[in-house]
């Protein structure tokens, strides 16, 4: 009888150490129990599993262990379409739930990082999308066109200075603009006056490589341009001096843009102009008796929408 009790003992010791390892593991690692497969319909296991794990360390990377929380991943097929859900449960508190269709399962790859910040954020999802990671069913027909190339036209306001100037120092002005543009490249042509002294108008063809293909994106670019301008003011007195020309010169430039991955786009550019021509350098009276060289500046708002 004790040897059958001893037995027994043991028998059972042993059931346990697979569940005491694996409880063991799960307070090790707390992603195991906080993110979880629930229900697969018609989608194989391996990718099944894969999926999970993608959109489980998306998530799990970017929320607090232990937060209270636990996620479940559920996925299924409509048709050729799979439907990825993930649910946050939270005792006492009503599930939520968030949605993606996905054209294959494949895109589960490009959708995971911005399913876990749309979870720990609370972001919708449309809101974490960038140029670099759009997914075909979310806006197919705007999605291909941003891929293949974009025309875009808006304006905005600039404010502008003239360095090496002798007169008026700063003015402000309108700016328009059409681009045709690439996630990495935009090309295009802009126009430009004052609509107060300092003076300058012109108009330019622009080219611009941006740094990143995400929603905000830096660039660099140049092009060129031909610029009229003077500092001369309806102030100025008889000897006061000012700097006058109209050339054809170069440009550089630098800024970033916004909301790239929207119909819609803001871009905060500066601008400085660098003319083949020296200016003339005159006073009040109209004597232009020598020259100079100076550099029309500026930084331009601009609201960009697709034509």
């Amino acid at each position: 009888m004790k040897l059958r009790t001893t037995l027994c003992s043991a028998l059972f010791a042993a059931a346990l150490l697979p569940a005491a390892a694996s409880a063991q593991a799960t307070g090790e690692d707390n992603t195991l129990a906080q993110c979880a497969a629930g229900e697969m319909n018609g989608i194989s296991a391996d990718n099944a599993a894969t999926a999970v794990q993608l959109v489980c360390g998306a998530i799990t990377s970017r929320v607090a262990p232990n937060n209270g929380s636990s996620y479940r991943v559920d996925m299924g097929r409509l048709g050729r379409l799979a439907i990825l859900t993930v649910r946050t449960i939270r005792a006492g508190e009503p599930d939520k739930s968030l949605s993606v269709q996905l054209a294959d399962i494949e895109e589960v790859a490009v959708a995971a990082p911005r399913i876990g910040e749309a979870v720990a954020t609370g972001k919708p999802f449309e809101a974490t999308a960038g140029v670099d990671n759009l997914v075909r069913e979310e806006n197919r027909k705007y999605a291909d066109k941003k891929r293949d190339g974009e025309s875009l036209y808006g304006g905005g306001l600039y404010g502008m200075t003239l360095l090496g100037g002798e007169g008026a120092a700063n003015g402000a002005g309108l700016i328009g603009k059409y681009e045709y543009q690439m996630p990495g490249f935009g090309a295009g042509v802009s126009g430009f006056f004052n609509f107060e002294h300092p003076f300058m108008a012109g108009f330019s063809v622009d080219g611009r490589k941006f740094f990143s293909e995400s929603d905000f994106a830096p660039f660099a670019g140049g092009g060129l341009a031909y610029v009229g301008f003077s500092d001369k003011n309806f102030d100025f007195k008889e000897g006061d001096k000012y700097v006058s020309n109209a050339s054809l010169g170069a440009y550089v430039s630098g800024g970033f843009e916004a909301f790239r991955s929207y119909q819609n786009r803001l871009t905060i550019e500066a601008r400085a102009f660098l003319p083949f021509s020296e200016a003339e350098s005159c006073v009040e009276s109209n004597e232009c008796s020598d020259t100079t060289y100076a550099v029309p500046v500026m930084i331009n708002l601009t609201f960009l929408m697709p034509d």
